[in-house]
C-alpha cells in the first residue's frame, strides 16, 4: 500500500515521482511515437489475473508492453482516417493526470469549487461563440450521446412540466434527419416516448435532410393526433459530415412549436475559424446545442458538452435537491444526468490555453486545407473516386475497379499499413470514409 499513496512524511515521494517518469516516457515512446508501423500489431488475448499479492512496477509494465498497447488501435499512425478519433494534444494527456491527482468531484461546489466556476463561466462562453444569448449556460457530459439524451429530456419536460411528476401520457414526436446519430433512438427508448416515435426524415445524396419532407411529416403526425415536441438538426453527420440546413429547420422549430436542439458535436469546431464558421449560421436560434471538443480539437476523452440558450430550463428540469450537499452552493450535479462527474473542464481549459484563438483558427483551417490535399490524391488515383463532395473534413469514396470492393481495398490498405479506412453504410451500400483529424497525416498517392 505504501507504494501506491504517499507517505505524510514524505518519505516515498522520490518513488512516486519516479512512478510518474515511467509513465511519461512510455506514453511518449510507445503511444504518441507510433506514427508508423502496424495499426494493430496483434489480436487482443487478454489473460485475467488478479496476483494475491502486488505485482512490482517492472511487471505490470511488462503486461502493458506485451498485453495492451500491441493489441490497441494506433490512431496516431499518419495513415489513421478511420473514424473521429484525433490523436489528443499533449497538455491534455498530462492534464487527465492532473486530473485524477486532484480528483475532485464536479458534483457540487462545495467539493470542487474553483472548477464548479470554470465550468459555469467556459461553457457560457461557448454558447457565446455559437451565438447563443447572454442567459446562455451548459454542463459538461460523458459523452456527446449523453448530451443528446439529456436534450431531448429537457425538450420533453419544457413540452409539457406534468411529466416530471406524473410520467408521460401524450404522443410526443420527434423529428431528425435519417443521417443523424444513433443517439436520438436511444433518447426516445430512455425517455420512455418510444423509438417510433422518432420520426426519420430523407437526406438527399449528401445527407443533408430534406426540409419539404420534414415539414410534410409534422403535418402528418399532427393530422393523427401526435404532438411534434423537438426537431433536431445535425451540423456533422457521422458518415458524411453533411450539415443540415440550420436556418430552415429554426423556422419549422418555431412554426411549429417545437424545441430546437443543433446537434453539433462534429462540426461545432468550425467556429474557431473565421473562413468557416459560416457553416454554423443559425445554431443562435437554437434551444440546445450538443458540441463535443473531444472529436475534432483533440481534446483527451471525455469532454463533450450540452449547451442550452436558458439556465433556468436546467434548473426546472431537473428540479431535484441534494440533502447531504451545501445547497447555498451551485451544484451542477442537479443540473444533469450524471451526479459523479471528473474536473474535465480542466482539460479543456487547459487546451484554450495552450493553442489560443489564434492557434484553434490555424488548426481548422489546415484541416480543410489537408482534406483538399487528399481528395486531390483520389482524382490522380485510377482505383478509386469521391462519392461526394465533402463539406466539413470528411471524405467518403469507392473502388473504381469493378474487380475490386471497397472492403477488399479496406482491407489491402490496412494491411500494407498503408491507411486505415472505415467502411460506413452510406444509402444502401458501403463506402469508404476518410475523416482528416491527424495533425500531420500521411498524404501520399493510394496505388
Amino acid at each position: 500500500m505504501k507504494d501506491q499513496f504517499l507517505l505524510p512524511d514524505g518519505s516515498n515521494r522520490e518513488a512516486l515521482r519516479q512512478m510518474g517518469y515511467t509513465f511519461v516516457d512510455l506514453i511518449v515512446d510507445a503511444v504518441l511515437a507510433k506514427q508508423g508501423g502496424d495499426f494493430v500489431a496483434q489480436e487482443p488475448n487478454f489473460c485475467l489475473q488478479i496476483p494475491g499479492k502486488s505485482n512490482s512496477l517492472q511487471e505490470i509494465l511488462l503486461a502493458i508492453q506485451t498485453q495492451i498497447l500491441p493489441a490497441t488501435i494506433n490512431l496516431h499512425h499518419q495513415g489513421y482516417m478511420g473514424h473521429m478519433d484525433s490523436v489528443p494534444l499533449g497538455i491534455t494527456i498530462w492534464a487527465d493526470a492532473l486530473i485524477a491527482a486532484i480528483n475532485n468531484n464536479m458534483l457540487s461546489g462545495e467539493l470542487a469549487p474553483i472548477f464548479t466556476d470554470m465550468e459555469v463561466k467556459l461553457l457560457h462562453w461557448f454558447g457565446r461563440q455559437f451565438g447563443l444569448p447572454p442567459t446562455c449556460f451548459g454542463t459538461l457530459t460523458a459523452g456527446g450521446s449523453l448530451a443528446n439524451i439529456t436534450a431531448l429530456f429537457l425538450a420533453r419536460n419544457h413540452c409539457d412540466r406534468s411529466i416530471i411528476s406524473q410520467g408521460n401520457t401524450k404522443p410526443l414526436y420527434a423529428f431528425v434527419s435519417a443521417a443523424a446519430h444513433t443517439s436520438f433512438d436511444k433518447a426516445m427508448n430512455v425517455l420512455g416516448l418510444g423509438k417510433n416515435h422518432l420520426i426519420k426524415i430523407p437526406t438527399n445524396y449528401r445527407g443533408e435532410v430534406l426540409v419539404d419532407r420534414l415539414e410534410t411529416a409534422i403535418k402528418n403526425v399532427t393530422k393523427k393526433g401526435g404532438i411534434p415536441f423537438a426537431i433536431i438538426a445535425v451540423a456533422g453527420t457521422t458518415v458524411t459530415g453533411a450539415i443540415d440546413p440550420i436556418g430552415d429547420l429554426a423556422n419549422l422549430a418555431q412554426q411549429y412549436n417545437c424545441w430546437f436542439h443543433v446537434d453539433c458535436a462534429y462540426g461545432g469546431a468550425v467556429i474557431f475559424s473565421q473562413q468557416w464558421r459560416h457553416l454554423l449560421a443559425g445554431t443562435d436560434r437554437a434551444d440546445s446545442i450538443t458540441f463535443n471538443p473531444q472529436k475534432w480539437l483533440g481534446i483527451a476523452r471525455t469532454c463533450a458538452m450540452l449547451l442550452v440558450k436558458n439556465r433556468e430550463i436546467l434548473e426546472t428540469a431537473f428540479a431535484q435537491d441534494l440533502p447531504y450537499m451545501n445547497c447555498h452552493n451551485l451544484n451542477l450535479g442537479n443540473l444533469t444526468l450524471q451526479g459523479t462527474r471528473r474536473t474535465d473542464i480542466l482539460k479543456l481549459w487547459l487546451a484554450l490555453q495552450a493553442m489560443g484563438l489564434q492557434g484553434w483558427a490555424e488548426y481548422i483551417d489546415r484541416s480543410f486545407t489537408l482534406t483538399q490535399e487528399f481528395c486531390q490524391i483520389i482524382d490522380r488515383s485510377p482505383l478509386v473516386r469521391l462519392a461526394l463532395e465533402p463539406t466539413l473534413n470528411i471524405v467518403c469514396f469507392e473502388s473504381t475497379d469493378p474487380h475490386t470492393s471497397n472492403r477488399a481495398l479496406q482491407q489491402k490498405l490496412q494491411r500494407q499499413g498503408q491507411y486505415w479506412f472505415s467502411l460506413p453504410q452510406w444509402q444502401g451500400k458501403e463506402l469508404l470514409k476518410a475523416v482528416l483529424l491527424h495533425p500531420y497525416p500521411r498524404l501520399t498517392d493510394i496505388l
